[in-house]
Parts: structure tokens; C-alpha cells; sequence
């Protein structure tokens, strides 16, 4: 019941009135409940976190983290140092996080290029420093799509998690459906 993952979260900073094209995200580390058996009790449990964890400061924390990098190192040398440091974490366990999860809100309409109706619209979460498994979701035109990026050589084992995000959603579905539909499928 106690078990947990802990899942980076990218987290955007961006007030809705916001349309500069900058990128203003940072990242939360949230725990999924993945012990507790119950889907209601699991959505619950991370609903409740995250509004904590957004209510918490941690979110703006990180960002004052970026800004204060931003302000204080010139670029070349604030890239140099990333790109050291992004090095040196690549070949250094790290146990704090297992996960990145993702949701990115994509076009509630189908797009067309070239007058061709854009039919599937799939996400991918590049995964690195330590992180072997991503996790995405992007809705794109009444539709929700997951995508999940797996280090095959830390995580050959992925099949399992796939499964049970699909038996899940299902089981989420079923529970959420008005009583009319549910007899119905029962019934089916």
C-alpha cells in the first residue's frame, strides 16, 4: 500500500494570458501511489499531492533556480557548465527519481498539411541522467494518446507497465461511465 514511484513532472510557469514564445517550465517530483489498489483512492491520493505540490512553492523555486543561473553566468560559460554537469550525471546513479510523466494539451481540432487530415498526433519523452522509463500523454482532437520511452538495456521489461496503463484506462473508463452505459456494457 506504501509502495511508490517518484515521477518528475514538467510543470509551466506560463500565466494563461502569457503568449511570449519563451519557455517558462520547470519540474516537480511527485510520488505516484502505485501501492494502493483502489483507481479512485490512486487519482485521489494524486490529485491531492499535486495541488500541494503546486500550492507548495516547489514549482517557483526551480524556476528562481533557472532565473538566478540565467542572470548571474554569462551564456557561454552557464552552457559550458551544463553541458559538464549533464556529463558527469549521465554516468552517476541517481535514486531520487524513477519516472518522467507528462501531459501536453494538444489541438482539440484535426490539423491538415497539405490538405491531409493529421490522424494520429503521438507523444515521446527523450529519457536521460538516470531516468530510464518517460511517460506521456497528449490529447490531440477528442482523443488521448500515451506514449512511454524505455532504456530496453536498465527496463527490458516494459510490457508490463504498457499492459497496465491500457487495462487501467479501461478500468477507469468503466468506473467513470453514466449507470445507463455501464449496464449496457455489462450486459455486452
Amino acid at each position: 500500500e506504501n509502495t511508490t514511484l517518484h515521477t518528475l513532472v514538467p510543470v509551466s510557469l506560463r500565466d494563461s494570458d502569457d503568449h511570449s514564445p519563451n519557455n517558462q517550465v520547470t519540474a516537480i517530483i511527485a510520488e505516484l501511489p502505485v501501492g494502493l489498489s483502489d483507481p479512485n483512492e490512486r487519482f485521489d491520493a494524486i490529485k491531492a499531492q499535486m495541488s500541494e505540490l503546486k500550492s507548495s512553492q516547489q514549482a517557483q523555486a526551480g524556476a528562481l533556480l533557472t532565473s538566478a543561473l540565467d542572470d548571474l553566468a554569462p551564456p557561454m560559460l552557464l552552457a559550458a557548465a551544463l553541458r559538464g554537469g549533464t556529463a558527469l550525471l549521465r554516468r552517476l546513479p541517481q535514486y531520487r527519481v524513477n519516472t518522467v510523466t507528462t501531459n501536453v494539451p494538444g489541438p482539440r481540432h484535426a490539423l491538415y498539411a497539405l490538405g491531409r487530415e493529421l490522424v494520429e498526433y503521438l507523444p515521446f519523452v527523450p529519457i536521460s541522467q538516470g531516468v530510464r522509463v518517460g511517460v506521456a500523454m497528449l490529447s490531440y482532437n477528442g482523443r488521448v494518446a500515451f506514449g512511454i520511452t524505455g532504456d530496453w538495456d536498465s527496463v527490458p521489461d516494459l510490457d508490463p507497465m504498457i499492459n497496465g496503463i491500457d487495462e487501467e484506462m479501461r478500468r477507469l473508463l468503466r468506473l467513470s461511465a453514466p449507470q445507463d452505459r455501464k449496464r449496457k456494457a455489462h450486459r455486452a
